[in-house]
């Protein structure tokens, strides 16, 4: 009997010996919710230690969709041997947890950038408008500027982010350096990518399908040198090729991000890198950052306008239907050739958005709103010369001379003035018809 009691005591310590060696199933890590991942951000500006806890939640949860990944590509076809499992069991092997928190898919070398969160940052508060008003705006110039984007293999994203931070996606924006429209080219540098000539009341760089195609030659040069090296990209386009290329030969073709070779970029074209770059996390997954960018129909028709008006009194027609934020820089974009005080005469044809013809048709016609609109057009830009004089310094150009006045060309100088081509030579103290904006 007390054999017995001893033989049934060892297996009763033998399985316990075992159930404590049993290994821990390592809990399968969790989708952050956007709030903690935008605090988890600000924290790693303060807490090195915070970074080290993000980087390796990231790696869990990689590693964990690598394992998703792997049971589903050996998940045996239907009625094998293998495929006679429980239905509970099957549950728990492929659990996937749904949550109404998008899924966060973010580089982890651009979240521990903090240029690069800082940028962000700017994005989600104060400069969050632009965000809004580039995607509005962009609703409307999609099927004008994306096509030569996408038949390059650009993301879509880059586009917008580009726009968005250089025009804020405005056709007639322009610097007082001289670089001009949605992409805002430099004349040298426009010249190069064939954005040339004069397309009604402006020059081409104005003209969004002629100023894309010229961008988007531009980056997929960039590219052939850089590959997706993104920040190389953008550092090329603000600081100009010849001298990031100079650079970056300089430093070896090192990371962007060395220390020493980013402190050596122009500070306008460090803060850039930093500013589009999270821009196009935005645009690649808003979601994540509590960003709302609603698709609109952006698609356009043709009116032929039923008396003389301007750009502005079909604005105030238009008023805030289906816009919150008014009709006025999207019939800009649209009419881009034609100038905001021109009066546009009857029988022109106008682009306008093809949800506002009913409004066109039923509402601006002759009604007091109309002649409001007018009045208050021909009081913003009344009667007066279309041109005025400019005496020419020591050390001017035609295309300095342009840049000053920004609405006009070096050939429309020239063809006023009858300066001919192609040196268009000019003498200091002399004076020149120049184009009134």
């Amino acid at each position: 009997m007390r054999l017995i009691l001893i033989l049934i005591l060892l297996l009763a310590i033998s399985a316990c010996q075992k159930q404590a060696v049993k290994p821990e199933l390592t809990p399968e890590p969790k989708p952050l919710t956007t709030q903690d991942l935008i605090k988890g951000i600000a924290l790693c500006q303060k807490d090195p230690n915070c970074l080290q806890q993000l980087n390796q939640y990231f790696s869990d949860l990689a590693h964990q969709a690598k394992i998703e990944e792997e049971l589903a590509e050996n998940i045996p076809p239907e009625g094998s041997p293998s495929s006679e499992i429980s239905n509970d069991q099957t549950v728990v092997e492929n659990q996937q947890i749904i949550t109404d928190e998008p899924n966060i898919s973010l580089k982890i070398p651009l979240l521990s950038n903090t240029k690069v969160q800082a940028a962000l940052n700017e994005w989600l508060t104060w400069k969050r408008p632009k965000l809004i008003e580039t995607w509005q705006n962009y609703q409307f110039l999609k099927n004008k500027i994306w096509p030569p984007f996408a038949d390059k293999d650009i993301p879509e994203s880059l586009l917008l982010a580009i726009i968005t931070q250089e025009s804020g996606g405005r056709v007639h924006s322009m610097s007082s350096a001289g670089a001009s429209g949605l992409f805002q080219f430099m004349p040298a540098t426009a010249k190069r990518f064939g954005v040339l000539g004069t397309i009604g009341d402006y020059d081409a760089r104005y003209h969004p399908e002629t100023a894309a195609k010229g961008a988007a030659k531009y980056i997929q040069e960039q590219q052939d040198k850089y590959d997706d090296d993104y920040a190389k990209i953008l550092a090329a386009y603000n600081a100009g090729e010849n001298r990031f290329r100079r650079l970056n030969t300089k430093h070896n073709n090192k990371s962007i991000w060395d220390s020493q070779f980013f402190y050596d970029l122009p500070s306008e074209t460090q803060h850039y890198i930093g500013t589009v770059l999270s821009a196009k996390l935005i645009f690649d997954n808003p979601e994540a950052f509590n960003v709302t960018l609603t698709e609109a129909d952006g698609s356009t028709t043709l009116i032929r306008a039923k008396t003389d008006t301007s750009l502005s009194e079909l604005s105030v027609c238009f008023g805030q239907y289906n816009n919150e934020m008014g009709w006025y820089r999207i019939l800009r974009n649209l009419n881009s050739t034609v100038k905001a005080k021109r009066i546009i005469k009857q029988n022109a044809v106008l682009v306008i958005p093809s949800v506002l013809k009913n409004i066109y048709e039923n509402n601006c016609s002759n009604t007091d709103l109309m002649t409001l609109a007018k009045t208050i057009h021909d009081a913003d830009f009344p009667d007066r010369p279309t041109y005025t004089w400019y005496k020419i310094r020591q050390g001017d150009s035609l295309s300095t001379i342009s840049r000053k006045f920004k609405c006009s060309s070096r050939k429309e100088i020239a063809r006023l003035n009858k300066i001919r081509g192609p040196r268009y030579l000019i003498n200091a103290g002399k004076k020149l018809k120049v184009p009134q904006c």
